[in-house]
């Protein structure tokens, strides 16, 4: 009877002293897992490289600037967004593993990212969304269901892009009133309202109605300088990155709502072209939409093929009124 109670107690350590090993085993992965899919120190990464299959950026650091595609100036506070959830990005647990196909399945879509100081490669990712949850591996390893520590609800994949607009500035136009020459403002709907505001090398302004051609110098200084104040940065929401080329087409050769040209005493310009965001399909007899968002329309610079989404809010202030101008 106690060789029987003997055996049962080994037996029953052994199994003890196994599921420890396993669990031992399990967690120290997965320790692991969650450890290098976050990083040390955000600072050191001098290089974002991005990918989905269809398109890849590249962001690189010089000195404390971010910049995409090697000159252009990257939106600052983006990047560290960026940074910091992939610094505190860990994992959840393990992938289900009735996801395992849908994994698989997806990994040719998946987005890459890769994170390197001066010296090389410091972290790899490849992260992908099944069933809304951002899904990644590292080291060819086992996949895991992420979260961004601190901020679970944090969709990872707002803030990462392998499109180039996506981290580019907002930024449509920056001009100190100084460096102002003239301004144009045109309203197709209201073309009486259109006018030019110029001003000659002593500061002295004069405002041409461009539908009836007057022109009037008899202008509110204060007034002036203000509406000059307000080029010195106009902003924009974001790029659009998820209209094709013929539904860019279809917007950006309809009549504008707005055009704004911005001269410069150095000689160079900038066109604004503000488009109204289509409601649905309903178009009147110009082929222009019945119904449009309140809130939002798209803006063209000059010729550039790149269309932006801007809030209205942002232009309201320099779609003025003729008589907002004159000495009162």
């Amino acid at each position: 009877m106690q060789t029987t109670n003997r055996k049962q107690i080994l037996i029953a350590l052994g199994l003890i002293v196994a599921a420890a090993a396993l669990l031992l085993a399990f967690g120290r992965s997965l320790l692991r897992s969650a450890t290098d899919f976050g990083f040390i120190d955000a600072n050191k990464v001098c290089r974002i490289a991005i990918s989905d299959g269809e398109q890849q950026v590249q962001l690189r650091r010089r000195g404390s600037t971010w910049y995409v595609e090697g000159d252009k100036v990257a939106q600052q506070e983006r990047v560290a967004d960026a940074l910091f959830a992939l610094q505190m990005l860990q994992v959840k647990y393990p992938l289900p593993a009735e996801y395992t196909e849908a994994y698989r399945q997806l990994q040719g879509v998946a987005l890459r990212v890769s994170l390197s100081d001066w010296i090389g490669k410091m972290r790899s990712y490849a992260i992908c969304a099944i069933d809304t949850m951002p899904v990644g591996a590292i080291y060819a390893e086992k996949p895991y269901v992420l979260e961004v520590r601190g901020n679970e609800e944090l969709n990872i994949f707002s803030l990462l892009d392998a499109n180039p607009l996506f981290w580019y500035k907002t930024v449509a136009v920056s001009m100190a009133p100084s460096q102002i020459a003239a301004i144009t403002v045109e309203d197709l709907s209201k073309p009486e309202q259109s006018f030019r505001l110029s001003l000659d090398t002593l500061g002295r302004a004069e405002l041409t109605k461009l539908y009836s051609g007057e022109v009037l110098h008899d202008l509110n200084s204060d007034r002036v300088q203000r509406y000059l104040s307000y080029y010195r940065e106009v902003n924009f929401e974001r790029y659009v990155t998820n209209l094709s080329k013929e539904d860019v087409d279809a917007i950006t050769l309809t009549s504008p709502a707005y055009l704004f040209t911005i001269e410069g005493r150095d000689g160079a310009s900038c066109l604004l072209k503000l488009f109204y965001m289509p409601m649905g399909d309903a178009l009147d007899d110009f082929g222009r939409p019945t119904k449009t968002d309140l809130n939002r329309c798209y803006l063209q610079q000059g010729d550039e093929p790149n269309l932006a989404v801007a809030l209205w809010v942002d232009f309201d202030l320099l779609i003025k009124d003729i008589n907002f101008f004159l000495t009162k």
